[in-house]
């Protein structure tokens, strides 16, 4: 137990120079990593690619039997850091969609058991990092979850669609897309979004509870079965970026886009 202990800790300490933006705590079997980046999560190129590592090298631990993603304050992501992307270049804004696209790819693949524990707002990016999670635990209050990218000028990929329909069923997934709904926690909960509802100092605790009872199970029958249960966004993605997220960089730069992204930037800065 004590050599496990000062091998998390090791681990831990070589983590925190590679990782600027994500903390890890926790015991070493169900690692609790928390976003955090001030000054709500909002989702830029360097924080992207540091969630693509984390979770890369998560999957590659042996020791590791299971993932709870946490969030810091009333924030579990903000989604998109727009004021700082609205900025980038032609080519720096091809590089950020496809770091999206693969840090999409890694959650939503991840082999393990993998719980979200989202302690509040969690609208846009924030919740495509949540649907890519086998279980969600929200808390309760004035938070909203959702998917509002198109009022904010966005055209949403196949993939995420397939991603929340899993959980909120095709129906609900297509009409809420459209409208761009953000919903509440019990909102979210009714809907099928998350699965439990719980004071927010109880949100990460209960991930943690539930996170371990999925690593009672055989780990090898349940990395096939995650296989199995999403065949369909693997089929989202097998024709690479340009059939999935291409449509999204193209109509980035449309004036429509531009119009509604500067308008939201504004309101942002205000």
């Amino acid at each position: 137990m004590a050599s496990a202990v000062l091998y998390f800790w090791l681990a831990y300490k070589a983590m925190e120079k590679r990782f600027e933006y994500l903390h890890c705590e926790g015991s070493a079997a169900i690692p609790v990593v928390r976003l955090n980046r001030p000054k709500a999560n909002a989702l830029n190129l360097a924080f992207i690619e540091e969630i693509i590592r984390m979770f890369q090298d998560l999957a590659h631990d042996e020791g590791v039997k299971a993932v709870v993603l946490t969030g810091e304050g009333n924030f579990f992501s903000a989604g998109l850091d727009v004021v700082e992307i609205s900025g980038y270049d032609v080519a720096r804004s091809e590089e950020f969609w496809h770091a999206f696209a693969r840090m999409l790819e890694v959650l939503a693949t991840f082999p393990k058991p993998f719980v979200c524990a989202i302690n509040g707002h969690s609208p846009a990016g924030g919740c495509i990092l949540a649907i890519c999670a086998d279980h969600r635990v929200m808390a309760e209050g004035p938070f909203t979850i959702g998917l509002n990218e198109v009022p904010v000028g966005i055209v949403v990929p196949e993939p995420v669609f397939v991603l929340y329909s899993l959980w909120v069923g095709p129906r609900r997934a297509y009409q809420y897309l459209l409208q761009g709904k953000l919903l509440t926690p019990q909102e979210a909960l009714e809907a099928g979004l998350v699965d439990a509802v719980v004071a927010q100092e109880r949100v990460v605790p209960t991930a943690l509870e539930i996170a371990g009872a999925y690593t009672k199970l055989d780990p090898d029958t349940v990395q096939k079965t995650k296989r199995n249960l999403r065949k369909a966004f693997e089929r989202s993605i097998q024709g690479g970026f340009d059939s999935s997220f291409g449509e999204t960089l193209r109509h980035w730069w449309s004036p429509g886009a531009r119009a509604a992204l500067m308008a939201l930037v504004q309101k942002l800065k205000k």
